[in-house]
């Protein structure tokens, strides 16, 4: 038997374990509380096409021929799961890619074999080899082919970006965009378009410049092949270059010096963002609001700059959350959704009307691994199409930096309630958040709220499967029926640790989503 002594020791020690496990239990259930208000009368911020989440795969990927199966029908589902969208086929490796209808026998720098067939392959080859030091390759006519049927089956549109450094002498070559164009037109491919990616940066990755006013030139020749070649109707997206960084001003100098030179040839302001470098970024560099701060930013930035020409739409039209690949364990991990998902709401808000997500495959970044089984980042893009509409909203959010919450009118498909608005938001902390609805749109007694909570299991941010209310996602050969947590005539919502979440919120009185 204990004495008197120990027994009242061990009740003490008893008594302040419970006491820690009761602080611990009431902070992770009860959590902080915050407010959501969103307003009656109120006129929708923007609104978005319907292929504003698009995505894309890099040129690098189809250097070699096998490397992805384009016919392979699971892959063609998980890409018509986001449709509509955008495909874009562009990346470093587009300077470096000739176009071949034929597929010709092995060429090099050093042998081309002359012939009707080649004739166009052998001299856009000799323009390239000038840079002996860089690899070129191939895509043939079948590739390309396989490549147009497959987003034609998915419900995708294509954006391919030209080789812009097939040059004679200070021009840009157009004998071989002619040939693409040629086999493109007999076949009524629908394509928009493109010419160089991040020129900006052409002396880092090539040791070679092209000045602004020279590509705004290039863009010039190209609208008018477009034009005499079945493309009169496509756009022209350009001029694709880096993120604004103060050390790094030639960003905006060149936007706005090829804007300047060229705004009259392109239907699109576009650029590329990421957040950080994927050979040094870290696990809690993902999760820091000062990194999520860097995208509203970087858009202010740019729009201040180009404000000239606020006319033409602006694009990001290569994103993800790390540039180089992709960080391992990371950028295709639960560790990179709320960076995406944030994305996705600032760019909304501020009129950006196309996020291209690298990528769909291939890298660290995808959405779908070399499997093709869908990643974190696909299943919550999937819910995005399936749950938020056009038209975005402003919601005020009182609570702490760590918490991030968007609105927009919900997706009509999804339910013919002319009130509904879906909100999705991000909870950084290892803390269950309650968010209050408030506002005159919002009555608490006559409420419907459809709750989707994206999590990982146990926590484990690098984890490659998603829970949805607490179940394993699992990708077989479609889309699973998702299956929302229902709350009547509620007045909050919460959040767990660590997670995203999105409610299409019912029998609001809102009317501009009417």
């Amino acid at each position: 038997m204990l004495s008197n002594k120990r027994l009242i020791a061990v009740c003490g020690i008893v008594f302040c374990f419970n006491i820690v496990l009761l602080v611990l239990f009431v902070q992770y259930n009860i959590g902080e509380r915050c407010y959501i208000s969103i307003e009656e009368q109120q006129k929708a911020l923007v609104e978005i096409p319907d292929g504003y989440l698009s995505v894309g795969i890099d040129a690098s990927e189809i250097q070699n021929f096998d490397k992805i199966d384009f016919t392979n029908k699971r892959f063609l589902n998980l890409a018509a799961a986001l449709s509509p969208a955008r495909l874009r086929l562009g990346g470093t490796m587009s300077e470096r890619l000739i176009f071949s209808a034929e597929d010709i026998t092995p060429v090099s720098c050093e042998h081309c074999l002359h012939s009707p067939a080649t004739k166009s392959v052998c001299s856009s080859l000799k323009k390239l080899c000038r840079h002996k030091f860089l690899p070129f390759f191939i895509m043939t006519g079948q590739k390309w082919t396989e490549i147009n049927n497959f987003c034609k089956s998915s419900g995708l549109k294509l954006l391919f970006a030209f080789n812009v450094l097939l040059r004679d002498e200070h021009e840009w070559s157009q004998q071989n965009a002619i040939e693409i164009l040629k086999y493109s037109a007999q076949r009524k491919f629908d394509i928009d378009w493109q010419l160089g990616n991040e020129p900006n940066s052409f002396r880092h990755v090539f040791n070679k410049s092209l000045s602004p006013q020279t590509l705004a030139h290039d863009f010039m020749k190209l609208r008018k092949l477009l034009n005499h070649s079945g493309y009169n109707n496509s756009l022209l997206v350009g001029p694709d270059t880096t993120r604004p960084q103060q050390r790094q001003p030639n960003c905006l100098k060149y936007m706005v010096d090829f804007l300047s030179n060229g705004s009259q040839y392109i239907n699109v302001r576009s650029w590329h963002q990421y957040y950080l470098n994927s050979r040094t970024a870290k696990l809690e560099d993902f999760w820091n609001p000062d990194t999520f701060d860097m995208l509203n930013e970087q858009i202010q930035t740019m729009k201040d700059h180009t404000k000239k020409y606020e006319h033409i739409p602006m694009w990001l039209t290569e994103t993800s959350s790390s540039y180089g690949g992709g960080a391992p364990g990371l950028s295709n991990t639960f560790a990179g959704t709320p960076l995406w998902l944030d994305k996705l709401g600032i760019s909304a808000k501020n009129n950006i009307t196309t996020v291209v997500r690298q990528s769909f495959y291939g890298g660290n970044y995808s959405l779908v691994d070399e499997n093709f089984d869908p990643l974190p980042d696909w299943w919550v893009s999937v819910l995005y199409k399936k749950l938020v509409g056009n038209k975005v909203l402003h919601v005020s959010c009182q609570c702490s930096r760590y918490q991030r919450v968007y609105a927009h009118c919900a997706n009509r498909k999804y339910t013919n309630d002319s009130s509904a608005v879906t909100v999705y938001a991000i909870n950084l902390q290892m803390e269950k958040i309650k968010f209050l609805l408030n506002g005159t749109a919002l009555h608490g007694d006559d409420l419907v709220i459809d709750e989707y909570i994206l999590s990982a299991p146990s926590n484990n941010r690098r984890s490659k499967t998603l829970l949805l209310n607490g179940w394993p996602l699992y990708y077989e050969s479609s889309v699973p029926d998702f299956q929302p947590h229902q709350h009547l005539y509620g007045n909050h919502i919460s959040m767990p640790p660590y997670s995203v979440g999105f409610w299409v919120i019912k029998n609001t009185s809102i009317k501009v989503c009417q």
